[in-house]
């Protein structure tokens, strides 16, 4: 028994060597936020506390599979082992010992610091998800999109989260944070980026729904940008949104009206070109017929490619059946392109300015 028991435990010692070498390769993405640093530093330990145990395990199972396996079936039950001795007490101790530190780091001092929320953030972006969008306002700035999430480096973040009909989930990898955005619900969660960064050169920079919702749940990615201050102030002049406009006196009157065919989700407006006349201002009244389904409409300039342009002017998300109204200062002849930013790929349009 004794050259078993020693068999088992140099076995044991080669393996968790092993695995301590292991569990200091560095295989997570690249942390860019000051709250996924600690959670990588907590993930780390107790990945490297829990190799002693695991391993044990592994060299005592391993090595009665070998050398006790029985061939045939068994005649009659193996000698019974009871739980006495110096070993299974010091086992019951060290592990006890182990799981009490756990609860105390990270638990009560750790996890504490990740969900905290910052009380006076630099930056309050609102993050509402829809089926299968996720509308992205920075109300401190004037500025609602839907094509990226773009954050200052090393300024406090602070995110209000929501969701306007099923259960979504936010989740950065990059940042390792991830909260879930529940309708009738505002959740919150705050963190500090620290190193700049886009999807363009790391594909954990994006802002990814994590919690299955619907038939289109993969479209529900935007790519994220951490950049200097300057640039973020150049961004924030370049998308300030001009809103729904104001009245305007005599308006001629454009009517767009969304189209839900045979009660597919083949979104569509039922007029894709309308027209208007230049020189005076236009009154554009969208008409969501869809019931319960979030669409909105958003007019870009002359020419404009909506994937990459700024609307002139865009209205919220709602679910239908609403009416939501545009006002829009005289315009050149041109064509300006429309969209519903909640389904960009179906929900396209043309007003033809003559």
């Amino acid at each position: 028994m004794r050259r078993h028991l020693a068999i088992v435990g140099v076995l044991w010692l080669i393996l968790t060597a092993v695995g301590l070498v292991l569990a200091n390769v560095e295989f997570e993405p690249a942390v860019r936020s000051d709250k996924g640093a600690m959670i990588d530093e907590t993930f780390k330990i107790l990945l490297i506390m829990s190799v002693p145990v695991f391993t044990f395990v592994i060299a005592a199972l391993g090595y009665s599979v070998v050398v006790f396996r029985h061939k045939g079936e068994p005649t009659e039950d193996g000698a019974p082992i009871t739980g006495r001795g110096p070993i299974p007490l010091a086992w019951f101790v060290v592990t006890s010992l182990m799981a009490v530190g756990v609860m105390v780091y990270p638990g009560l001092t750790e996890l504490p610091k990740v969900v905290s929320l910052e009380q006076q953030p630099d930056v309050i972006v609102q993050i509402k998800g829809l089926q299968w969008a996720w509308q992205l306002t920075y109300p401190g700035e004037k500025v609602t999109t839907n094509k990226e999430l773009v954050l200052p480096v090393g300024k406090k973040v602070g995110f209000e989260i929501s969701s306007q009909d099923v259960i979504h989930s936010v989740w950065v990898p990059s940042f390792r944070m991830r909260i879930d955005a529940v309708p009738g619900l505002t959740t919150y969660m705050s963190f500090t980026p620290t190193e700049t960064g886009s999807y363009d050169t790391d594909h954990n920079m994006r802002l990814q729904c994590s919690q299955l919702c619907g038939g289109n749940h993969a479209l529900m990615m935007v790519p994220v940008r951490v950049v200097t201050d300057a640039e973020f102030a150049d961004w924030v002049k370049a998308n300030a949104s001009g809103g729904t406009g104001s009245p305007i006196d005599g308006a001629q009157e454009v009517t767009v009206e969304a189209a839900n065919p045979a009660g597919t989700v083949d979104f569509a407006f039922v007029t894709p070109t309308v027209t208007a006349t230049a020189g005076q201002g236009i009154k554009l009244t969208f008409k969501n017929t869809d019931k319960g389904v979030v669409h909105n409409i958003a007019v870009f300039g002359a020419g404009a490619d909506p994937a990459s342009s700024s609307p002139l002017r865009a209205t919220g998300f709602e679910p239908g059946v609403v009416d939501q109204v545009l006002w829009i200062d005289a315009l050149e002849p041109g064509s300006y392109p429309f969209i519903c930013q909640a389904h960009p790929i179906t929900m396209k349009g043309i007003l033809e300015v003559q």
